[in-house]
Parts: C-alpha cells; sequence; structure tokens
C-alpha cells in the first residue's frame, strides 16, 4: 500500500537531526545520577496554552448561531484519512537537565483497515545547551515542564512536516488546533503543495458554549458544525490559521472545536469534513484514526519503569527516589 510504504521502516524516513540528538545526549549520562520521584503519577500536561480568549456562546441569540450552522452529510468517495499524534514524557531528572522520552504515531485509514507506525520511543537528556544549540529555544529555569511543553511543540512540529512531507491528497488530522502556537505556515504549506487538507480537533478548548445555544447543535439528529469565525475578536483571529468550528459529528451529543486549514473556502472547508465523514469512523464525535493515533503514542507507567531500567542497565545510570514526605507522614492518603 503506498501509505504504508511511505512510513515503513522509519529509520528511512525519520528526521535524521533528531535520531542523532537522542543517541548523543543519552550516551553522555553515562555512570550520572537520575533522580525520579513523582515522575510517573499519571500523564504531565506539557501543553502551553494556545489560546487566551473565552468565547461565551450564552451572550448570542440562538437565531443568530443558527444561521451558522451547517448541517453535515458524509462525501463518499475515497480519500486517506490520516491521524497524527506525539507524546513527550518526562522520565527523570539529573544535575544538568532532564531526561525525556519521545513517541510519535502515524495512524491511517484505507477502504478495509486502519494501519499504524510508531516512531520511537526516542530518549533526549536536554540541557540548556542542547535548548540552544539544537532547538533554538530558552529554557525558563523555573518552570521544567513550561520547558518541556516547548520542547514538545517543536518535537511536533517537526514531526508533523515528516509526516506531511511524505503525504499526498489526503486528509490529515492533528491533536489540537490550528494556531500560530501550535502549527507555523510552513506546515500548511507543505500540506498544501501535496494537496493535503489539514483539519485539528481539540479535546480542551476556552471556546466556551453553555445554556440555552447548544440546543442549537445537540437538537439536531444529523452531523453539523457551527462556524464561529465572525464571533471571534481580532486579536484571537490574528493567532488562528483556520476556519473554526463547533462540531458535532456522530448521533451523541458530544461536541469538539474543529479547525480546518483557512486557506480554502468556506464551502470548501464544509466540503472536506463531509469527506470526513463519509470515509472515517467517530467514537462519540471524534474521529477514530486521531484517537488510535493517540492511545498509541502515550507512553504508559509501565514503559516509564522499563525505560528507567533500561537506562541502568545499559548506562550504569543510578536511581534516585528522594524522601516523599508525604508518603512518610500521611501513607496512602497523601498521594501517590
Amino acid at each position: 500500500m503506498e501509505v504504508e510504504r511511505m512510513f515503513n521502516p522509519w529509520m528511512d524516513f525519520f528526521p535524521e537531526n533528531l535520531v542523532n540528538l537522542s543517541f548523543e545526549s543519552i550516551h553522555g549520562l553515562k555512570g550520572e545520577k537520575l533522580e525520579v520521584e513523582g515522575l510517573i503519577r499519571s500523564e504531565e500536561t506539557l501543553n502551553l496554552e494556545g489560546e487566551t480568549e473565552t468565547l461565551n456562546l450564552k451572550t448570542f441569540k440562538k437565531e443568530d448561531l443558527e444561521k451558522r450552522v451547517f448541517e453535515i452529510s458524509p462525501l463518499n468517495d475515497y480519500v486517506t484519512v490520516v491521524g497524527v499524534d506525539i507524546s513527550l514524557r518526562k522520565i527523570g531528572n539529573t544535575k544538568n537537565g532532564v531526561v525525556c522520552a519521545f513517541r510519535g504515531t502515524v495512524v491511517w485509514k484505507d477502504e478495509y483497515a486502519y494501519h499504524y507506525t510508531r516512531y520511537g520511543p526516542l530518549l533526549y537528556h536536554l540541557t540548556e545547551n542542547h535548548a540552544k544549540t539544537v532547538f533554538g529555544l530558552k529554557f525558563d529555569g523555573g518552570n521544567p515542564n513550561h520547558n518541556l511543553g516547548k520542547i514538545q511543540f517543536f518535537v511536533e512540529k517537526v514531526f508533523q512536516k515528516h509526516v506531511l512531507r511524505n503525504l499526498k491528497n489526503s486528509i490529515v488530522l492533528f491533536d489540537g488546533c490550528l494556531s500560530t502556537q501550535m502549527v507555523n505556515v510552513e506546515t500548511l504549506n507543505l500540506a498544501r503543495k501535496n494537496n493535503n487538507r489539514v483539519l485539528a480537533f481539540a479535546k480542551k478548548s476556552r471556546l466556551y458554549s453553555w445554556s440555552e445555544p447548544l440546543k442549537v447543535l445537540r437538537e439536531k439528529f444529523s452531523p453539523c458544525i457551527l462556524c464561529l469565525n465572525d464571533l471571534l475578536s481580532e486579536s484571537f483571529k490574528s493567532t488562528c490559521l483556520g476556519w473554526v468550528f463547533l462540531a458535532k459529528l456522530s448521533k451523541e451529543n458530544f461536541l469538539f472545536r474543529l479547525d480546518v486549514d483557512k486557506t480554502l473556502a468556506l464551502d470548501e472547508a464544509v466540503q472536506t469534513v463531509r469527506r470526513l465523514i463519509g470515509n472515517e469512523h467517530f467514537h462519540h464525535g471524534y474521529p477514530e484514526t486521531l484517537r488510535i493515533a493517540h492511545s498509541l503514542s502515550i507512553l504508559t507507567r509501565v514503559e516509564v519503569i522499563a525505560i528507567q531500567r533500561f537506562l541502568t542497565e545499559k548506562l550504569g545510570i543510578k536511581i534516585l527516589r528522594p524522601e516523599n514526605h508525604r508518603r512518610m507522614l500521611f501513607g496512602p492518603f497523601g498521594g501517590w
């Protein structure tokens, strides 16, 4: 299959600079000490805020919102649907920086089945020097999670470009939104060059929509989308690289923010959503390719422990677990 040939074997296609940095930075860790306390509780939120505006649809009349609703029927002409997601997980702290693991996943759906390729996990020892020389970023000395968020965005953009460079004539789904903080213009230009249509689904958004106006979408039986662009402030629109919709794409009453590349005319954006519905399955209104990509990219607690064990056996790294005063004082009631 054409898409499968594009992404296998992964070492032939994955960005060389990220692979080299992984080998070089981890090799320099031999004999170091790694502090791991509190690093495997749950998936950490590393994302930086991509939005600064709250939109409360309660302030708009129901009649005005109804004018902006597009009822969506599926277009069944075949197109490949591709979902892209990455995760970056902290493994431990060293005296000079932080060790983290990256894994990216590409999932695609053809006429018969879902397929995937996973990239990684790749391990990185990130120091302030790496941030400047390799990533061109400046670390914030007081906020390690904020620093990892910066690295995650950098790696995610590299990974997105890698995928779009190898795809043609596809609908490509990203996690998040099409804002200047989440996706850069170069990435979207690469997609357009290869005739790919980029959409982004946000599981969390500050585009709040509550109270009566929600009935505009929730009372409708068929899939529908509500266009929000002309309701946004100029400052918010200046950061948007896409059409912004509130989308209900299945019979269940789950709504998501959906962004579609802004270079498409509005009717083309709607047609793209119709084509997506005609070629994809949805789980509570969320596309299955993107759901699988997220599930396969996440590094579990067991995998984090396995990576720590690998570092001790292969590189002689000593694992340090500092005393946890809350655990000593409160036992199971102190949080684990």
